[in-house]
């Protein structure tokens, strides 16, 4: 009986979609890669009554998670009640997918208590009720490493479909810029903007998916870095384009991208925003030239203020350590 489990995720970046409005083929889809941080750690165990240890937002979410994924769980599958701990969080609407790990790390808890060991992904993400509009986050909490996903083609409820997955060069690193407390778009007004947007053309999905398929794809398998940081620039660039009656403008935070054409000026070709931002990624081949880009803008005043982190890539799925009452381990 396993009565321990704790589970660490990674953080998602999303470059945008490949066809938001689904006028032909599949809907939405679009690339993404995880990082190994910001990151949730969370550890559970059976206890008498349920509790989350946390600060008050995050244990909301997380005892909003655990109703929905018990009312989503076969008849007669019970985890029981239990303590939840949170020692590390991803922060929300930054452009990081935080409630999709969130909410993949609980139905793994869950599933797990319950002596249900092997529940696949998706099945995992329907209990939660994640992964209905992009599905990188839910692939990449379980593979992890660059994704592409082909969108769904049905109604409510279908998930996307991972059409590959290819390894991030390990060397490679990323730094992550945001400006502070500002948010991306979320919840209604994420789906208002939606609502709101015009279809996208079809000539621009097809541009998007010759990026992807003759530029993106190509540079991962060569491991040719030049290649990959031109490609999700250009593919960052187009979809920011046709979100900017919704975000203001290519980019979601005006010191974002003023701090895009400064690193575009130094010549960091790999910069992209993830998601609604208003979180930037900038790519570069190495640690040692991440770490000349972060002291050089800690050190000159225009960008000293802001939020600077260097972080590696995640090429495997998320981290699940398995106590049972006997005491064996069976992480995985």
């Amino acid at each position: 009986m396993v009565t321990h489990v704790t589970v660490m995720t990674g953080a998602r970046l999303h470059f945008g979609p490949l066809a938001p409005s689904g006028n032909r083929g599949g809907k939405f889809g679009g690339i993404g890669m995880m990082i190994s941080a910001p990151r949730y750690v969370l550890s559970a165990r059976a206890a008498e009554v349920d509790s989350v240890v946390s600060e008050e937002s995050t244990a909301v979410r997380i005892s909003q998670f655990v109703c929905h994924v018990r009312d989503s769980m076969p008849f007669g599958t019970d985890a029981g009640p239990c303590e939840i701990n949170v020692h590390e969080t991803i922060p929300a609407h930054c452009g990081f997918g935080s409630g999709t790990q969130l909410g993949l790390a609980v139905a793994s808890i869950l599933s797990q208590l319950s002596g249900e060991p092997n529940v696949a992904i998706e099945t995992l993400a329907q209990r939660a009720g994640r992964g209905m509009r992009s599905a990188i986050g839910m692939y990449g909490f379980a593979q992890g490493g660059c994704l592409v996903d082909g969108g769904r083609s049905g109604g409510p409820g279908q998930l996307g479909v991972l059409v590959t997955r290819h390894e991030f060069p390990s060397e490679w690193r990323i730094v992550l810029a945001s400006p502070g407390a500002s948010t991306g778009l979320c919840g209604l007004s994420e789906q208002q903007a939606f609502d709101a947007l015009p279809a996208m053309s079809l000539s621009m999905t097809g541009e998007l998916c010759r990026i992807v398929l003759m530029d993106w794809l190509p540079a991962l398998v060569d491991c040719n870095f030049s290649q990959f940081s031109s490609a999700t620039y250009e593919y960052g660039s187009r979809v920011g384009r046709f979100f900017e009656p919704a975000q203001g403008g290519t980019f979601a935070h005006k010191t974002m991208e003023s701090l895009v054409d400064h690193l575009r000026r130094r010549g960091i070709q790999g910069v992209a925003q993830t998601s609604w931002g208003p979180t930037i990624a900038a790519f570069f081949p190495n640690l040692s030239e991440a770490n000349q880009l972060v002291h050089d803008l800690k050190n000159t005043p225009k960008w000293s203020e802001t939020n600077l982190q260097i972080v590696a890539p995640l090429n495997r799925g998320a981290f699940v350590e398995i106590s049972n009452s006997d005491g064996s381990d069976l992480s995985r």
